[in-house]
Order: C-alpha cells, then structure tokens, then sequence
C-alpha cells in the first residue's frame, strides 16, 4: 500500500499500529522503480549545480 501511494496513516492502520514511525521501518521498503526515481532526481540536481 505504501510504496503505490497510500498515506502512511491509512497503512498504519490496516497494519493495527499506531506508530507510524514503525509501520515505516518494518513494512514501506523501496522499491526499484521509487529508487531509479530518485536516482534520476538527484542526476538532475547535481547537474543543475554544475
């Protein structure tokens, strides 16, 4: 649910947890296509700089 958009406090609360900080380390985890994109984000930043 995380990693296709839902908010953290809805998969909070499908997973029964109150602490969002701990839905996140156990179960929102990268994945390849939100890592490309940040790895393209970043591309483009540090090109900017330059």
């Amino acid at each position: 649910m995380a990693n296709n958009g839902a908010p953290d406090t809805v998969v909070s609360a499908w997973a029964g947890q109150s602490d969002m900080s701990f839905t996140k380390r156990v179960y929102v985890h990268p994945d390849p296509q939100s890592l490309k994109a940040g790895s393209d984000k970043l591309s483009e930043l540090l090109a900017g700089a330059a």
